[in-house]
């Protein structure tokens, strides 16, 4: 097995062109075509206030952005709440949404600042917007890769650790969003990495370990805990005679975070959560088993170490013991304090699933047979088989396929021109409706205020939805497919006005490309482009009762 210190280093910097071309066209290609959905759009937004407020406002006295999370909205209040605009946003205050004044919390400011650095530079485009994220994804693929060779000692390790992460679909398909996703993933990289040297003794690697632990913090509050609970578990017993070292990097970590934590305020970070515990546990057990690293993976990585634990390099062992230590927290860490067990939650770890996955075939290589590494490998990138054990129990139905699902959603989104609902939608607007005309949406609001200049009414907030005493909407836009939320209100402010309906052929799916799986596997009615109604939109044409067009 080749040595990180014996790689020649042409062959290192060829290495890292490979890399970089291979993620960086899966990455970059089309990455402004098709815009914005919803929560990308939440983030470009609350960027653009950033730059204009010098903080992410939620609310800018004129559009109101919600967390969107239908399963908190309560009815008690809702007739107040599509009226009055401040009792909307008292709502979401009162609730732990927001700050009083209408400071975003929700998520750290981190991929605010890295996002308005963007449009500041490149202005207010799609491109701008997702560009930095694609470049994380990037850097995120060098360091893993440098990372792996480092540590474990094997060129084959490092190459099959990158490409599994460049053929993993959904880290993709998440990492070409204006999200945190990309950013959450190469801390993690940059974090563990800080750790591991800071464990080798290296020179201010403690610092240097605090630096990317608090910079991972800024842009994921809700990953970071469960790994910093993992990593000083392992520093604790590694270093459990000199309990003040870690002790000590504790302490100064947890300090410099704390200002942080105080402002979000953190406590109150809990939300209404979808279903019960054991639900969401099995459906996050689901994503992680099918998308990020297979349980039978873990399983050989535990047999390997209790095998070789003899001749096992100490810190190789470590690592490894830390990065299923990490994917065990996770499984318990997501349903206990997400609202969904989406599998955005988890993405971002799914450079240490193709850590252990490699790791794990290259060293059942050294004692079955040369070359088992590669076959099993080929196997793991382009089929479900390590993934179907676990269809045995009743989780999550899902079909099975000779080749990944996910293998087609990333060819669609990346390399196809699919009909964009948002983009269709928003271009006919920005042609047609002044400035001054009010637009009412059921669902993906957000991207209409990063595009269009238009006071937006509605959302699953239903903000000012029924706030007619000066000016009723000037246009209506509805996706039937999205119901969830409040559709009640939709349908009384559709009764007050006669619309005259206007053909633009945009599907009404849920939601533009959102890169999770319910949204990209989903063949039922309204999620497949092909198969869709169309979106309704519709022009207020006078104030008598309404035509029955809806």
């Amino acid at each position: 097995m080749t040595s990180a210190r014996a790689q020649n280093p042409s062959s290192r910097l060829l290495t890292w062109i490979v890399l970089m071309c291979s993620a960086g066209a899966l990455l970059f290609w089309n990455l402004g075509t098709s815009y914005l959905w919803q929560d990308e759009a939440a983030t470009a937004v609350l960027a653009e206030r950033m730059l204009r407020f010098t903080r992410p406002l939620a609310y800018d006295g004129v559009n109101l952005i919600t967390i969107d999370h239908s399963a908190a909205e309560g009815a008690n209040n809702i007739d107040q709440r599509t009226h009055d605009p401040q009792s909307a946003i008292n709502f979401y205050v009162q609730r732990g949404d927001l700050k009083k004044d209408t400071v975003w919390k929700w998520q750290p400011w981190g991929q605010f600042v890295v996002a308005a650095a963007s449009l500041k530079l490149l202005g207010a485009t799609t491109l701008a917007a997702r560009l930095p994220f694609a470049i994380a994804g990037i850097i995120t693929v060098l360091l893993l890769y440098e990372f792996a060779l480092k540590y474990f000692e094997g060129v084959q390790v490092a190459l099959l650790t990158c490409i599994f992460l460049i053929f993993n679909s959904y880290w993709i398909l998440h990492s070409r969003q204006c999200r945190y996703y990309a950013l959450s993933s190469l801390f993690l990289i940059v974090t563990l990495a800080t750790y591991a040297r800071w464990q080798r003794g290296g020179r201010a690697s403690a610092a240097l370990f605090v630096m990317a632990a608090w910079c991972w913090f800024q842009v994921d509050y809700g990953t970071v805990w469960p790994v910093l609970g993992v990593l000083f578990i392992d520093a604790f017993f590694a270093d459990r005679r000199r309990l003040w070292r870690p002790l000590l990097i504790g302490a100064v970590l947890a300090t410099s975070i704390a200002p942080f934590a105080y402002y979000y305020e953190l406590w109150k970070r809990l939300s209404v959560q979808d279903g019960t515990w054991s639900q969401r546990f099995l459906l996050n057990l689901f994503n992680a088993n099918e998308y990020v690293v297979p349980l039978v993976i873990g399983g050989a990585a535990a047999a390997i170490m209790v095998h070789r634990r003899k001749t096992l390099p100490v810190l190789e062992r470590r690592l490894i013991s830390i990065v299923c230590g990490i994917f065990l927290a996770l499984l318990f860490w997501i349903p206990s304090v997400a609202p969904a067990p989406f599998l955005r939650y988890l993405i971002a770890t799914a450079p240490l699933g193709c850590l252990l996955v490699a790791w794990v075939l290259v060293r059942l290589s050294d004692t079955v047979f040369r070359g088992f590494a590669c076959a099993v490998a080929a196997i793991y990138v382009f089929t479900p088989c390590l993934s179907l054990p676990l269809h045995a129990l009743p989780i999550q139905q899902r079909d099975v396929t000779i080749l990944r699902a996910e293998l087609l959603a990333l060819g669609r989104n990346v390399f196809r021109h699919a009909p964009d609902p948002n983009r269709l939608v928003i271009e006919w607007l920005k042609e047609s409706v002044k400035s001054s005309d009010e637009i009412l949406i059921n669902y993906e609001d957000i991207p209409l205020m990063f595009y269009l200049p238009n006071p937006i009414r509605g959302g699953i907030a239903v903000f000012r939805a029924e706030d007619d005493s000066k000016k009723p909407p000037d246009f209506v836009v509805l996706r039937r497919s999205a119901d969830f939320g409040h559709w009640a209100v939709y349908e009384r402010e559709m009764q007050r006005y006669s619309w005259e309906p206007i053909e633009i052929h945009a599907p009404d799916i849920r939601c533009g490309i959102c890169a999770d799986p319910i949204a990209q596997e989903h063949r039922d009615r309204g999620y497949n482009p092909a198969d869709a109604p169309s979106i309704f939109l519709g022009r207020r044409v006078s104030g008598e009762e309404a035509r029955n067009v809806f």
